[in-house]
Order: C-alpha cells, then structure tokens, then sequence
C-alpha cells in the first residue's frame, strides 16, 4: 500500500494495493482470524488448504488453472491432488476431491463487526482499528458512496481484508463486506408455497425484481411441516440467480450460479462454496474470474461482487445427506478443470456460462425438462435482422444460433426456473408417472426443504436493476435495436491464454 490513503466518496481506499502480495506486507499483529482458520468452503473444511497465488511453483494444480490467477490470492489444496478431468468420483467409496483451488482474495476474515456512521473505523469482538477498503479497479464505473455507508453501518458485517500498516499503524482494508442480517432464519421462515397459477416468475418479479426491498427467504415446500425445523449443519443444495444490471444493457440477462455447503447454526452462509463459469478467456469489467468462489465473496466483493450491480434470487434445498451435493460438487469440479484447462470451451450460443451449470446436472441424471429453443422461424426471420443491425454478418449468426438454442442451456432465468419447478414436482411428486433416474430418486428422498431467497441490490452509487430477462424476446425488447446505442460497461479486453499451456493437463 502507498503510504497515502486515498478516498472514495466517505470511505478511504488502500491506493495501489496488490492482494497477490499482501502476505508478506501484512501488519505484525492480524485484526482478524486467518481466513483459513475454523472456515468452510462449501461442503470442505479450510484446514485442508493453504495460501498461495497464481505464481505458486509447488502447488498440486494444473499451470493452466493457476495462470488466471498470477495476481489473485487463493486457496489451493495442502498436498493433496485435486480433481482432474479424466478421474471418476465414486460417491459411495471416495472421499470428494478438493477444488483445483478456491478464489479467496484475501487472507483475513473479521466477524460481528460494525462499521462508524462517518465509515472510518470499525468495532468488532477484537476492539476497534481504523478502516479502508480495496480500490475501485479501472473498469468499475461505480464504487461505494454515502448511501452504501449508511447502509452498512445500520448492521452487523463479515468482512474479508488485510490488516495493514498505514504511518506506523494498523488499519483493517476490506475487499469483501457481507451483511450479516443475511441470515436464514431456520424457525421463523415463513411457509409460504406457490399459489394456484403462480410460479417462479411471479416471485422473481416481486417487487420489480426486489431491488431495493429487503432480504427474504421462505419456505416453498416442506417435509415435516408443523415439525421443529432441525436445518442446522445440514448439506444445501443451492442456485442463485443474478439479476439484470441498471447500467449495462449487456448484462439484462442476469447469470446463475450452483451452489454447495452447510447451513450454519444461526442459518448463516456466507460460506457457501459457488461455481462461477465467465467467459474465461475475457477479462471483466468487474474483475471476475472463473472459479469456485465463497458465497460472501460471489455477492460482496467490492468489485466483482454480484450483489452491487443488481438483485438476486436463491433456491435452497435443505437436504438430509451430502450424497447429493458431493455428486454436483465434483461434477462442478471436473467441468471447472476442463474448463481451465481448455478441454471445455466457452462459446456464447452452444455452451455458455448457463450451459456449463445444467449440463453437469444432466449428465448426473436430473433430467430437468427442457424447454425447447426460442423458435427456428423467429431465429430465420431475426438473421437477415441482426445482420443489418450489427453491421456483421457473424452478428447475425450469433444471434441465429442463439434463437436456435435450446432455452435452459442458452437463458439463465429459463434453467433457474427449470431446475426450481422440477425440484417442487420431485418432492410433491406430481408426476406419478415419471420414471426417475437413481439421482432423482436420491434428491426428491433426500430434500428436507425448498426455501426461495430475495437479495436485494446493496446500495451505492450505480443504479439499481432489475430481475432479469426470461427470454431473448424479452430481452430484446429491453435494449435498443442498434447496439451503437446500447450502454455497456468498458471493454477491458482479452487475457489469450499461453500457447505453451495448451495441452499442459494431465
């Protein structure tokens, strides 16, 4: 860190900081507790990692994964071989294999704290230190303000940071703030199943998409209803979906992420373990990466945070047994290999970042319905169209293809949807005459509870979206026709990836 702090709107901000390196800077006495000290990540205990960064020369994961992270902070497996493309998971005689690695970004966890109503110090259990927060990378337009501090400061926060020196003292530099209010509230959830005639969408489109409400979950279905609710330390199961952005008609869409971990005692999860799928060869405007992610960091990094940028939706299935997590987690594991690895590839109409969640379902034998492609004489009519409006030829095929593409593969909201109505119908067995897989026997056996969670957009200077698009028809009618006049985050650029590492996995 510069011996200056620099400001971003109320709050100070730890100019030219490189969490890569923050190791070896750090303060002699931590503020917080090391962030692999008595932590989770997802269904994985943190004394089964160490520290490293993408430059790690001895670390059990492939170059090819490491090299997205030359200059991120992470969690690697402590002598332990993580999962590989090829090897097989056998749930019933292995123990599952850790992730090639976990993007922490940073080495300090701090609980329970409060933030001063002026944003310059925080209290927590350990006694009060001054406070900043990791700057805004170059390609973030918009970063915290007064209304994001007034917001935080009303709660209880987890943070993720560093303790470092700034003229000779401590000050705590956050990059990750989580509200912990968060919290599933296991007795007093209410039940509330969907109504006759309403489904997902109704509860996606709330409140014009929950913006700015506040955070809610309930239950949808439950087994032992009127029964004490004995969810603590149990597996979950969990997909979350991200809304559409206020400032980005690229972004209307909204992303979806799977999930794995245990629900705390208090009904905390922050610890929850996500898989991110971006396009991995792109660098992002926000500064993510492709990898599996703590949830506190999924939604609250400053940066790359989803819950800055817009509001989001969760389904939670409580389950009685890890066996089903365990199988989506390696299933998650084994793509997110290939992925870094270039076995996988990304491409926006065939196999993107939704693709690359419900296909490992799939291939696990949940057969969640599909929904067919938004319609071959709409792709027909619309490529002549595209064609004219992008000024490309290769526009117009891209947006073919796309309308061509079966809908729970190509649109996040249409798998969110999907996978949540399929769940209900396991559990509810509706479907008397469905022939289920052993997998679908084992999750509509194994769910506890089907709890549906609203997260609102966290208040700062960007404005607030929306829920996001169902269909490419809806979205479409969101943007203008002409993509010269979309509004669009900056265009950080590609990171092509080393000639020399194609083919390194083994």
């Amino acid at each position: 860190m510069k011996n200056a702090l620099g400001e971003a709107g109320p709050l100070r901000t730890a100019e030219g900081l490189n969490w890569s390196s923050v190791l070896g800077k750090a303060y002699a006495v931590s503020f917080g507790k090391s962030a692999l000290r008595g932590e989770r990540f997802g269904l994985f205990t943190s004394s089964g990692f160490r520290f490293a960064t993408g430059r790690c020369t001895d670390c059990p994961v492939p170059e090819a994964a490491l090299w997205y992270f030359r200059d991120e902070l992470i969690a690697v497996p402590d002598g332990l071989r993580p999962i590989t493309g090829t090897a097989l998971f056998e749930p019933e005689r292995n123990e599952l294999p850790h992730p090639p690695l976990v993007w922490i970004g940073a080495p300090e966890t701090v609980e329970h704290a409060t933030l001063s109503e002026d944003g310059r110090f925080i209290r927590a259990p350990a006694g009060e230190i001054a406070f900043a927060v990791t700057p805004a990378i170059p390609t973030n337009r918009a970063y915290l303000d007064h209304a994001t501090v007034a917001f935080l400061a009303k709660r209880p926060l987890r943070m993720r940071g560093v303790t470092l020196s700034h003229r000779g003292a401590p000050v705590f530099v956050a990059r990750t703030i989580w509200p912990e209010d968060t919290r599933i509230d296991i007795a007093g959830a209410r039940f509330e199943p969907l109504k006759e005639r309403e489904t997902l969408t109704t509860l996606i489109r709330a409140q014009t998409g929950g913006v700015t409400g506040t955070f809610a979950a309930w239950v949808l279905w439950e087994r032992h209803l009127g029964q004490p609710r004995r969810w603590a330390g149990r597996p979950v199961l969990a997909f979350v979906l991200d809304g559409a952005q206020g400032d980005d008609d690229g972004a209307h869409g909204g992303h979806l992420a799977p999930a794995t971990g245990i629900l705390g005692p208090q009904g905390e999860w922050s610890d929850w373990l996500a898989a991110n799928f971006y396009p991995i060869d792109d660098k992002n405007a926000k500064g993510i990466l492709s990898a599996m992610v703590p949830m506190d960091n999924y939604l609250a990094d400053l940066n790359s945070g989803q819950a800055w940028y817009r509001p989001n939706y969760m389904l939670v299935a409580v389950m009685r047994d890890s066996r089903i997590p365990r199988r989506v987690q390696a299933a998650l594991q084994q793509v997110l290999h290939g992925y870094y690895c270039h076995v996988i590839g990304y491409d926006r109409a065939s196999n993107n970042s939704t693709a690359l969640v419900i296909d490992p379902l799939r291939w696990l034998g949940w057969h969640i319905p599909d929904t067919g492609p938004t319609g071959y004489l709409a792709a027909a009519a619309a490529f002549p169209v595209a064609a004219l409006i992008q000024m490309s030829l290769s526009g117009g095929r891209d947006v073919f293809r796309m309308l061509a593409a079966e809908k729970t593969r190509l649109v996040p909201r249409e798998a969110f949807e999907a996978i949540g109505h399929d769940l209900l119908d396991l559990v509810e067995r509706s479907v008397p005459t469905r022939k289920l897989t052993s997998f679908e026997r084992m999750l509509a056996a194994d769910t506890e509870a089907v709890l549906f969670v609203r997260i609102p957009q966290i208040p700062s200077d960007r404005r607030f979206g929306t829920y996001p698009a169902g269909s490419l028809t809806e979205l479409a009618g969101r943007v203008p026709w002409s993509r010269n006049e979309w509004e669009t985050a900056p265009d950080p650029g590609e990171q092509p990836f080393p000639e020399r590492l194609q083919g390194s996995c083994r």
